[in-house]
């Protein structure tokens, strides 16, 4: 069984072309092709279908995956094995992060994991927190930067409790106040990035039973705070992301205060390459020293 076919098949479905997958997995356009046609060949259906969106997995494919992707770890961990025992150390970790933890810790703990291991490689994936359940527990990513949630399958490291703030337009009523109750927040325009049961905002607008009046969905915080800037709602973030950060905009502590929780999450310690495991204890001992 030819390992690479089905490596390209997965980045396909996440690039959505033949073209942006080439590119990324330095094949061209034609090579990927031809080698979908073989793959389509031994396993004895169609892999993709297009559609407005590009290129996607047929429903046969789609069900495949989970076993494609333990494969491809499992051939990842076997390799940086092989290459332990030679004495080196080398392979690529995929993390999963929030905006937040990629801007404020990840870089810096790459930078210093890199001196000690130049030649391992990293892959970065934004994402929101149902979503980077999703990738862990799917294998998309070997390691993920995220808070921790109920209910979920996979291993949790805390490393952090962040607080949630407030986040108002600097001409706003609420600034008034040195700290917001949170049923302040009942029926206001509001403006969220993700709002779904996995998502820490969701967990404590529900935990209090309060109903924003939801007026915009963004796709990241710093589009939030444009919004919020621009006096077209309130909204609630995490600390972590508010550092450092200033602009026409105030924040203010919650009454009574809320957090994240925030760690590492994997699948399993079993199930790590040497690389992931070496960066995760490193990673963990970085930001309980930070």
């Amino acid at each position: 069984m030819d390992i690479k076919k089905w490596r390209v098949m997965l980045a396909v479905d996440d690039n959505g072309s033949f073209t942006r997958a080439g590119e990324e997995l330095g094949y061209t356009q034609s090579g990927v092709t031809q080698m979908m046609k073989a793959l389509e060949k031994e396993v004895g259906f169609s892999l993709f279908i297009k559609d407005s969106h590009g290129m996607s997995l047929t429903a046969d494919a789609k069900a495949l995956v989970p076993a494609v992707r333990s494969l491809l770890n499992a051939d990842e961990v076997i390799r940086q094995e092989i290459a332990s025992l030679k004495g080196a150390q080398v392979g690529t970790i995929k993390i999963g992060t929030y905006l937040s933890c990629s801007i404020h810790w990840i870089p810096k703990i790459i930078r210093k994991f890199k001196e000690t291991h130049p030649d391992i490689h990293f892959k970065i994936v934004e994402g929101v927190e149902g979503e980077l359940a999703d990738w862990i527990q799917e294998r998309r990513v070997d390691i993920g930067f995220i808070s921790y949630q109920k209910g979920q399958n996979y291993q949790f490291l805390p490393v952090m409790n962040d607080e949630l703030f407030a986040v108002l337009p600097t001409e706003h009523p609420f600034t008034a106040y040195s700290e917001i109750p949170l049923e302040m927040f009942q029926g206001a325009p509001f403006v969220i990035t993700e709002y779904t049961p996995g998502s820490d905002v969701h967990r404590i607008l529900k935990e209090y039973k309060i109903h924003p009046d939801i007026r915009y969905i963004t796709i990241n915080e710093f589009s939030s705070i444009s919004m919020v800037e621009q006096e077209l709602g309130l909204t609630i973030l995490p600390g972590l992301l508010l550092r450092g950060r200033s602009g026409d905009f105030e924040t203010r502590p919650l009454a009574p205060k809320a957090y994240r929780q925030l760690g590492l999450a994997f699948s399993s310690h079993e199930d790590l390459s040497p690389a992931s495991r070496e960066f995760l204890k490193y990673a963990k001992n970085f930001l309980l020293d930070d």
